[in-house]
């Protein structure tokens, strides 16, 4: 079976990896903006090209010959890449345009959920001049200020961190207007974040382990928003926060949600949906949905999936298997990203892994934002690799995420030593319990 793989992050290579596990042994190909080396070792061919470059795309999954195209970013979901893809009668993960602007615009996704479960959705205004902005804070409150279109996990800001006051977002607000005509605001929902992904066929839903990932840049959950810093996930596949009810009622808003879509648009919804969900005091509600997985938990939940990922990924188009497994262990990523990084991050960064060092840790190194120079990797700017640890226990993972990067020694990058460490953890659980408590 030939599988091509389309996009070239940490997401793309965590998948490319799943699908290189198989004991089906798929010939794999890749359509890359840029050259991760991880993937290139595992892929028979790599085709460097343009995200929203839909007929290139497309032109060399004919030539290829592939079976199926699983489809990683955003980017070109948004560009019709499936639409096109399954006109030529090519098989593939990832869905139609119109389904894919529920994250390509934000709004989309909230007047979806009002019109057919309102309870999931926190109170929002859309915003298009000054005085409408003024107006909204005044009945909101504290806000969060989100443009409406794709910022790769970094428009989005907060008050209360990144805008201090509430004139910081008037401005903030305001600036997006000036560029874009319109902003989203929403009231500020007090809990804690968790990820729930699910594949579906258009008819079964099916949970993968839940996922807290660490958006801000720094320790503490300080600085500007990032496409995500890492993540974790459990051996019990829960958060310590989250109860059972819980995960069932934000199972059950994912599920109504791929059901509302396809009662408005008349599409079956085919591929992964993420749901981000805030854990509030009246339960579940979204922060936002991406139409794919979400990076850094698909490091996570893919390095734990049991079930043949072939079987998954082209279950996805024409019926998931009766059965998906995930192993009972607990996962740690932690992304290397350059110095500067998200404002102004470096791009004359070498690093040079030593594969003994990576072996002996018992880790993987997932690359993302990163090309091959020489016998080393040059970062691009973005997130640069993530290292991943899988453990029996939580602990142990996060233990050997941080003793492989202490033996690396690298240089040129940072981390957040924080994520997933039992200090976090307890500081996140003890607000979620203040926040039930009232």
């Amino acid at each position: 079976m030939k599988i091509m793989v389309v996009g070239s992050g940490g997401r793309e290579h965590a998948i490319t990896k799943a699908l290189a596990r198989s004991p089906q042994k798929p010939v794999l190909h890749a359509f890359m903006s840029n050259l991760n080396p991880g993937m290139m070792a595992l892929c028979e061919s790599t085709t460097p090209g343009k995200m929203k470059d839909v007929p290139a795309i497309c032109a060399d999954a004919l030539a290829k010959k592939v079976d199926l195209v699983v489809i990683g970013p955003e980017e070109p979901l948004m560009h019709g890449l499936a639409d096109e893809l399954t006109r030529r009668g090519i098989p593939c993960v990832g869905p139609q345009k119109k389904l894919a602007e529920m994250e390509g615009n934000k709004l989309v996704l909230r007047s979806i959920v009002d019109k057919y479960f309102p309870e999931a959705n926190p109170d929002y205004r859309l915003c298009r001049s000054a005085a409408e902005v003024a107006s909204a804070l005044h009945e909101l409150g504290r806000v969060a200020v989100k443009p409406l279109g794709l910022t790769s996990g970094k428009g989005v800001r907060v008050m209360g961190t990144q805008l201090p006051t509430a004139a910081d977002a008037e401005a903030y607000a305001n600036q997006i207007i000036e560029n874009n005509g319109e902003v989203l605001l929403e009231e500020l929902l007090e809990g804690e974040e968790f990820s729930q992904m699910v594949f579906t066929d258009g008819v079964r839903v099916v949970p993968m382990p839940l996922a807290q990932d660490a958006k801000f840049a720094f320790e503490g959950d300080t600085g500007l928003m990032t496409g995500g810093m890492g993540s974790y996930t459990m051996a019990d596949h829960r958060m310590p926060f989250v109860s059972a009810e819980a995960r069932q009622q934000a199972c059950q808003y994912v599920e109504k949600l791929i059901a509302s879509v396809e009662q408005e648009y008349g599409m079956r919804y085919h591929g992964v949906l993420y749901g981000q969900f805030m854990l509030t005091r009246k339960g579940p509600r979204f922060v936002e949905v991406n139409v794919r997985y979400g990076d850094p938990e698909s490091i996570n939940v893919l390095s734990v999936l049991k079930t043949d990922a072939v079987d998954v990924f082209t279950g996805m188009v024409c019926g998931l298997p009766e059965k998906i497994e995930f192993e009972r262990k607990a996962s740690v990523c932690k992304y290397l990203v350059p110095e500067g990084y998200p404002e102004n991050p470096r791009k004359d960064v070498v690093v040079r892994f030593d594969q003994r060092v990576v072996d002996q840790a018992g880790v993987d190194v997932i690359y993302a934002g990163a090309e091959p120079q020489g016998d080393a990797c040059r970062a691009t700017g973005s997130r640069f690799a993530a290292v991943l640890a899988v453990r029996d226990e939580l602990a142990a993972a996060e233990n050997a995420v941080e003793n492989a990067i202490t033996q690396l020694g690298l240089s040129g990058v940072y981390h957040r030593r924080d994520i997933a460490t039992a200090e976090l953890i307890q500081k996140r659980t003890a607000h979620m319990r203040k926040v039930l408590e009232g």
